[in-house]
């Protein structure tokens, strides 16, 4: 295969115009290669191709994850699933996102330090990669959210949001306490997209404990009917996840 270099100008330029990034970054390897090897005009374009549909993705992934707004990053690499009450098994069956497609929620329940908001943020991720959008909320955040919209006259406006989101992970029930507006609001939010939303939740309470964060005991079960209905529940246990990862080295 022959390269006439007088027209690589133009064609870096109509890459610029297409914005065929993925293609203009891999060109002189690719063609390099292609003419090196003898390869044909169809099998180098294929290859440019192919290289497009890459960065594409990857920028499409890096896109996501800002918009998800994880407070860092978090996979299972290296997560120690060995003396803990966790399936791994479920996790590892979670973490493949088949529970997306049918609004299948997840609550994570343990001790403080068990290991819930990285399985969560690892989960997340991992759906993020496989092309779903995520938004991640510490829960007393998510509340003094809804309730600074309520007082702009903007109510509705993050449901609007949500309602176009694949997964909400929902951080910390329980850790700290919001207002009575507040847990109104959140009931609310959870009732309009929970239907169409996959909902992420790690809390340090036991289900018959959620009274004591939304206050209302009729809210609380009308909202425990709309998480579990539908849910995945992963214990973590009491015992810190990360007090034991810091010993593991010194256990015999």
């Amino acid at each position: 295969m022959k390269i006439n270099e007088a027209n690589r100008g133009d064609i870096f330029s109509s890459f610029k115009k297409l914005k065929l990034t993925g293609m203009m970054e891999s060109y002189d390897e690719i063609l390099s290669t292609a003419i090196k090897c003898q390869s044909s005009i169809p099998f180098a374009l294929h290859e440019l191709l192919k290289s497009e549909i890459k960065t594409r993705k990857l920028k499409a992934i890096k896109t996501r994850m800002n918009v998800a707004k994880f407070p860092d990053h978090k996979d299972l690499d290296n997560f120690i699933f060995t003396g803990t009450p966790i399936n791994s098994e479920q996790v590892m069956h979670l973490y493949g996102c088949g529970f997306v497609p049918t609004s299948r929620n997840i609550v994570l329940v343990g001790g403080t330090g068990t290991g819930k908001s990285h399985l969560a943020i690892a989960i997340a991720s991992k759906a993020v990669r496989e092309g779903f959008k995520v938004r991640f909320f510490n829960l007393v955040d998510l509340a003094n959210q809804l309730e600074r919209e309520k007082l702009e006259n903007n109510v509705g406006q993050l449901v609007k949001q949500l309602e176009k989101v694949d997964i909400v992970v929902l951080d910390e029930l329980g850790y700290l306490p919001f207002s009575k507006n507040g847990s109104q609001l959140i009931f609310h939010l959870i009732s309009k997209v929970h239907e169409r939303t996959s909902f992420i939740i790690t809390t340090n309470l036991i289900f018959s404990e959620w009274v004591t964060i939304f206050h209302d005991k009729k809210m609380t079960a009308a909202l425990l009917d709309r998480i579990c209905h539908n849910c995945e529940i992963i214990e973590t246990g009491n015992e810190s996840y990360r007090m034991r990862k810091r010993k593991q080295p010194f256990e015999g």
